[in-house]
């Protein structure tokens, strides 16, 4: 009796435990589809496309680039404290350092007080304004005038923005901020800190409209944030072609009858005037310097063989630390001819995958006609690289939406990737996570190359085959064993009893010795 109780005992903690892989199923399952992810994405041979710096802005907020993976080979040589480098053709970011220090923009302010003149609404080619005395104490003050700007002439706003930005005049940005800020200065700066929000240059605020110094007038932005800030201003017809500009005339005033003209401080982009300044190609934008601060800073573009870079260069030296002699060469503009050189030796932007090439294939369930589809690139892929590398320095990662693991009869510990049908042709089942030197570069989705019906007989028989591993069923039939376990128990129990009972019934009485008298 013990035996036949330890065997049902037995029995029923064994179909117990078929429960257990149930509630495991949820764990395993996610497990098993975070390893599938894992081992389909870095899987090259089966298969899976533009600015990371800075909070909130644009400049090469792409994954990460090819180009930003090499450095210049001179890069010691480079004397300014914060670079950003950016492609403007593709938004990529080509190089970077400390590019997210603050630094004095100086003089770089003013292309923010541009971006809010020209954006104000105002009529800048008619309405005119004037030098007022508390501008004309301020900048005198600071020992910073010039220009020929006096009291008692109007000057036309769109004079005066060229004045700022060609010649770095900082009366003409004190005039326009005070005329655009209705009398306000303080107000108008207000405005230029909340457009460097909207931008999206989050480490930089301006105290003031010129860029002057002033320890009462908390200054600082950051080598990204000024390529933000000089990205958004070339997008300004206007302002592009101001910058642009290597002089400037403005309209007659009392002073001077055929106009003042301006000169570029920007050296790089005049010829044969500063020798060993001029580079071809060079296009604005801004010169900015504090020689009493030793910082001198350079926003620019380029442009050569199709290509346009954006360099931003802040906190260059003014003085030798050693000796403190003034530097007879702009350190700024050498390092802007340094990077520049490099980019434009090193880098083109390259087809890396063509839209329609082959890239994978999977296997496809519930089909009487067709067990696999090949994958194909939806897009193009093209990226900013080194002009020897080539679609083999490419590693392709595939990611399939939706796919089950299955394992590989005969392969131990082996599986492979099944989709189910109807797949419809050019319908997105994945996409391709594409390396350069172990970093990701990009992404291009991955479409089917055909349709493949689905068979009703087989999409039914899955369903059946996916209730049976179901939780319900397996749950439901644990539970009716355990019941016919507990039932043959009882039966076996009551059984037991009955003949019991009957062997003793058929059991002759036995008689009792009489006592002795």
């Amino acid at each position: 009796m013990k035996k036949i109780f330890a065997f049902l005992a037995a029995l029923t903690v064994g179909c117990s435990a078929l429960t257990a892989p149930v509630f495991a199923d949820g764990s395993s399952s996610a497990a098993s589809q975070t390893s599938s992810d894992s081992s389909s994405a870095s899987s090259s041979g089966s298969s899976s496309s533009a600015p990371e710096e800075g909070e909130g802005g644009s400049a090469g907020d792409k994954s990460t680039n090819s180009a930003s993976l090499y450095t210049p080979p001179d890069e010691d040589l480079l004397q300014s404290r914060g670079i950003f480098m950016l492609n403007i053709d593709s938004g990529e970011r080509v190089y970077e350092r400390n590019s997210q220090d603050k630094i004095h923009p100086a003089s770089l302010t003013k292309i923010m007080t541009a971006v809010v003149a020209l954006e104000s609404g105002h009529d800048l080619k008619v309405e005119t304004t004037g030098l007022k005395v508390y501008i004309q104490n301020y900048i005198y003050n600071q020992q910073a005038g010039g220009g020929g700007i006096y009291q008692g002439d109007q000057y036309v706003l769109y004079d005066l923005l060229n004045a700022m930005l060609i010649q770095s005049v900082n009366e003409a940005s004190m005039m326009i901020a005070d005329y655009i800020g209705n009398g306000s200065i303080e107000d108008f700066v207000a405005m230029m800190n909340q457009k460097a929000k909207e931008i999206g240059a989050m480490n930089t605020h301006f105290g003031n409209p010129s860029g002057l110094y002033l320890e009462s007038e908390e200054s600082y932005t950051t080598a990204y944030d000024m390529a933000l800030i000089a990205q958004y201003a070339m997008q300004n017809n206007d302002f592009a072609e101001i910058v642009s500009r290597t002089a400037y005339t403005s309209q007659p005033t009392s002073r001077y009858p055929e106009g003042i003209t301006w000169t570029t401080t920007n050296k790089m982009m005049i010829p044969n005037q500063w020798e060993g300044y001029y580079y071809e190609g060079i296009k604005g934008i801004k010169t900015g310097s504090l020689p009493d601060q030793d910082v001198i800073n350079f926003v620019s573009t380029a442009t050569r063989d199709g290509y346009t870079y954006l360099l931003v260069c802040l906190g260059a030296p003014y003085r030798s630390p050693d000796t403190q002699e003034i530097y007879q060469y702009n350190l700024a503009f050498k390092d802007t001819e340094r990077l520049y050189n490099w980019a434009f030796d090193t880098f083109s932007v390259k087809t890396l995958m063509k839209r329609g090439t082959k890239v994978a294939g999977v296997n496809v369930r519930m089909s009487w006609d067709e067990n696999y589809v090949d994958l194909l690139a939806d897009e193009s892929f093209a990226r900013l690289v080194p002009k020897n590398a080539t679609e083999d320095d490419i590693e392709p990662r595939v990611e399939i939406y939706n796919a089950v693991e299955k394992p590989i009869r005969g392969q131990k510990g082996k599986t492979e990737q099944f989709i189910g049908a109807p797949i419809e042709k050019g319908q997105e089942v994945g996409v391709v996570h594409l390396y350069f030197q172990g970093e990701e570069i990009g992404k291009v989705p991955l479409v089917a190359s055909k349709t493949i019906e689905r068979s009703q007989a087989l999409y039914y028989l899955e369903q059946v085959k996916g209730f049976f591993d179901t939780f319900i069923f397996k749950f439901v039939l644990t539970l009716v064993i355990i019941l016919i376990v507990l039932y043959t128990a009882l039966m076996i129990v009551r059984n037991h009893n009955r003949r019991r009972y009957q062997n003793r019934r058929r059991r002759p009485p036995q008689q009792r010795p009489r006592p002795r008298r």
